[in-house]
């Protein structure tokens, strides 16, 4: 096995290259790189092709394993350090190094008909540490306070109370820098992505992210099912991944949303170009209806197990900067919302009519009800508009 090294401020990077040589015949398509690895959170394989420059995040003293598929034809792969050949194999194995960092790997792909550069940013990511409180978890990742993630116990959300194991804080992380903020998490999602920019500076709010890589690949499997319904990948727009405790604190959001927890995003679908929601249902408006078929996707993606279960949310805002927007996070439990937001601010609920949760759905519903019944509160069940009959948009 041999070490990857470790890039120095000035990027003085040890350049080394891998000349992947096709065992097939000519082909328009460029080369892929294959990485598999243990995912940090669970410890399981993960095994994921890259076309572009791929960001990996491995657990310390772990192995990283490369291939090339041309394809769907696997080449043989010669590793080059400082334009020398040091080896030559159909599969090459990295082990990389206990200190946290970020570590660079030159490539160069070819394929019979096809040569492309890569190169690979292999991450060791920190482990956080947890101050315990009574009111929560004080958390330090490589001696930067990220601020508070409070007890489960202390939410006034029932759904959270009973779900404490999807409340605690983020284990692994990872320092997002110049350098590598252009390589890709998974496809289509790079990690420059995974910070809400402050909303002071525009800014990123933090350069210190969680691991987490069931949401990265959540975006990666919702563009590649909404490209089937004829949506380009790149029509999905993200605008708001993680937020640490102490910004989301600072700008009056939930001390319990999904995004301190690094495995929600918000997004809007926009077709035109002009950073504003797409008429999705074709109806001449710009409004929550078009965030149904999309909806409806991802309730099917989750229903058939593509995707974690999670929170599924809508924000219909007139006048706003994007019109309609919708959130997805993998919490683990069922929960959805919809807020309208009219153009003076005033904001109202709406629901909708799931066609794969209905009796979930309606099992709360009459849950809440008792439960406001027991504590002599009013209960309003929502009026539910139904979703399209598939998720075509």
């Amino acid at each position: 096995m041999m070490h990857v090294q470790k890039n120095h401020a000035t990027r003085g990077l040890v350049a080394m290259a891998l000349i992947l040589l096709a065992a097939c015949a000519s082909h328009a398509s460029e080369p892929m790189l294959r990485c598999r690895f243990p995912n940090p959170f669970d410890r399981r394989e993960l095994n994921l092709v890259f076309p572009a420059n791929p960001l990996v995040v491995v657990p310390p003293g772990e192995n990283l394993q490369l291939t090339c598929e041309h394809d769907g034809v696997p080449g043989s792969i010669t590793v080059y350090k400082d334009d020398e050949p040091v080896q030559e194999s159909s599969v090459i194995n990295f082990s990389v190094p206990d200190r946290p960092g970020s570590y660079y790997i030159r490539l160069m792909l070819t394929g019979q008909s096809t040569t492309v550069g890569r190169e690979i940013c292999v991450v060791v990511p920190f482990k956080a540490s947890a101050s315990r409180n009574a009111e929560g978890y004080d958390l330090r990742v490589d001696e930067v306070e990220m601020g508070r993630y409070r007890h489960p116990s202390r939410s006034g959300n029932r759904k959270v109370r009973a779900n404490p194991d999807s409340y605690q804080p983020p284990v692994w992380w990872f320092r997002i820098t110049p350098m590598n903020s252009g390589f890709f998490v998974v496809p289509g999602l790079t990690a420059g992505e995974l910070v809400v920019p402050s909303e002071d500076t525009g800014q990123p709010h933090t350069d210190l992210v969680p691991v987490v890589y069931s949401m990265w690949r959540t975006v990666h499997t919702l563009r590649e099912a909404l490209a089937t319904q004829g949506i380009p990948g790149g029509a999905l727009k993200i605008i708001s991944v993680f937020r640490a405790p102490k910004y989301n604190r600072a700008i009056g959001s939930n001390a319990f949303g999904r995004h301190i927890y690094g495995d929600a995003f918000d997004f809007y679908i926009d077709l035109e170009g002009d950073t504003k929601a797409s008429d999705l249902n074709r109806d001449g408006k710009r409004d929550r209806r078009d965030a149904y078929p999309v909806v409806a996707l991802i309730e099917d993606l989750m229903d058939d197990g593509k995707i974690p279960m999670g929170g599924i949310g809508i924000y219909n805002t007139i006048g706003g900067d994007h019109e309609v927007t919708m959130h997805i996070d993998n919490r683990g439990h069922r929960a959805t919302w919809g807020f309208l937001y009219s153009a003076s601010g005033k904001r109202s609920n709406f629901a909708w009519e799931s066609r794969r949760f209905a009796e979930l759905d309606r099992r709360e519903e009459n849950e809440a009800a008792e439960l406001a019944k027991k504590e002599g509160r009013a209960y309003a069940r929502p009026r539910r508009e139904p979703l399209p009959a598939t998720s075509t948009p």
